[in-house]
């Protein structure tokens, strides 16, 4: 364990007023209160002094004791537990909750932006979806409600009786019943090789449109997560994300051996 100067002089200091109080209580002769020893200590140290710290009955020896938190601003678990709850219903809520209105316009209008874009390109993919289904009814003569297998198989085959052969082929491959043929009613006949072609283009581009629908709830889940740090972060005026008995822990990016990467990171102040 590395230990700096500044924490032997602090240590050897501490050490004096502890022996200083022991004797003075000893003898009846203490005369500085306990204020004065922290000044003087203060004095003598400078930053190094334990001015979070307030001596409780030093003539009975007893030095040290309650830690006080002169920071800024609350450090209340509950405010951070609240503030992140917040965020996690609506991204920018927790930062309007701390206070930080720039910052929950931004997050909030990050969530608008995300879920405007979804409803645009979950529009666009059902138009382009009824567009290849009424292609196909069109130039294939397909009727009717399917599942998304039916409307594949649309595309590969230019008949339903290919379709079907292809079933009962690999059913007989497998010593099976086949199953899922296509009946009369959902048959299918494309005019021409062209026709089927153009239905594939079609497809692609609405199965496109819901692929770029559903990528906008990454981005989604993405500003939720970092709002929530955010507001946690934020909640209570504190340096750290948490602090439990003088340890502080915060999440930090940092580089370690060329690579980035995510570490917890605990820090105790001497």
């Amino acid at each position: 364990m590395r230990v700096n100067s500044g924490s032997i002089v602090w240590m050897v200091w501490m050490g004096c007023l502890a022996m200083v109080a022991c004797a003075c209580s000893a003898t009846g002769a203490l005369a500085a209160p306990a204020d004065d020893l922290l000044q003087a200590e203060s004095a003598a140290l400078g930053d190094g002094a334990s001015s979070l710290w307030r001596a409780q009955d030093i003539g009975s020896s007893d030095i040290g004791g309650i830690r006080r938190d002169e920071r800024t601003g609350p450090r209340n678990m509950g405010q951070k537990i609240k503030a992140g709850l917040l965020s996690l219903v609506l991204p920018g809520a927790g930062q309007y909750y701390n206070g930080d209105r720039g910052k929950a316009l931004l997050f909030a209008g990050a969530e608008g932006a995300v879920w405007m874009s979804y409803l645009v390109f979950h529009s666009q993919a059902q138009g382009l979806s009824d567009d290849y289904r009424e292609y196909a009814e069109i130039f294939a003569g397909t009727a009717g409600d399917h599942t998304e297998k039916y409307w594949r198989a649309v595309g590969r085959y230019m008949t339903s009786d290919e379709y079907n052969e292809s079933i009962e082929r690999q059913a007989r491959a497998e010593l099976e019943e086949p199953t899922g043929l296509i009946t009369m009613d959902e048959a299918w006949f494309w005019r021409s090789e062209q026709f089927r072609t153009n239905y594939q283009i079609l497809r692609a581009d609405a199965n496109r449109a819901y692929d770029r629908r559903d990528f906008t709830v990454l981005f989604a889940l993405i500003n939720r997560a970092v709002s929530v740090y955010d507001a946690v972060r934020g909640a209570g005026g504190a340096d750290h994300m948490l602090e439990v008995a003088g340890f502080g822990f915060d999440v930090e990016s940092r580089r370690v051996i060329g690579n980035r990467g995510t570490a917890c990171v605990f820090t105790r102040p001497f």
